[in-house]
């Protein structure tokens, strides 16, 4: 399967609308109706995440030239399945950030979700990632991570939720 997960950074306006169309869906699907680890999002949370001014925020972080914003979509042949955004922070300590990472629904449960990782995390070393730092949502998200090498930290980000981490 490895050979057939290609990862493709977007780059054009057609990549840029379908990641924020699928992003959107995501939100929809799986964010906000799985929110389960203790922090539910509230209706200001959610309007946020759906403001004009997050998107914008996202969209500098994307074109910053220190430290950018990835956002890479991931494909099985010529079909997109997913898409995950993150920064590697190499002005600091070269954490690497995950931000998104969706397969999207009916693509999950086929190893497609660890096979996508395995060749991403190839990708953060080769750009000095030494460590990769992420929240969680859910307990299947919280299966998933942990399956694949994190493991909760003491760290609590800004909204009192546990970091979990891998080393690389």
């Amino acid at each position: 399967m490895e050979n057939r997960i290609n990862l493709i950074n977007a780059k054009d306006k057609k990549d840029l609308y379908y990641f924020w169309e699928r992003r959107n869906e995501y939100f929809l699907g799986d964010i906000i109706p799985n929110h389960e680890m203790g922090d539910e999002l509230t209706k200001s949370d959610i309007d946020c995440f759906f403001s004009k001014e997050y998107k914008d925020h996202i969209m500098m972080l994307f074109k910053r030239k220190t430290d950018p914003l990835y956002i890479v979509l991931i494909n099985e042949g010529n079909t997109n399945i997913g898409f995950i955004t993150y920064v590697i922070y190499n002005s600091e300590d070269g954490k690497c950030f995950i931000l998104d990472y969706c397969i999207h629904p009916e693509y999950r449960s086929k190893g497609i979700g660890k096979t996508a990782f395995n060749q991403l995390q190839k990708v953060f070393i080769e750009k000095g990632a030494t460590y990769i730092d992420l929240n969680i949502s859910n307990r299947k998200n919280e299966k998933f991570w942990t399956s694949i090498g994190f493991a909760k930290t003491t760290i609590k980000d800004e909204r009192n939720k546990y970091i979990y981490r891998k080393r690389l």
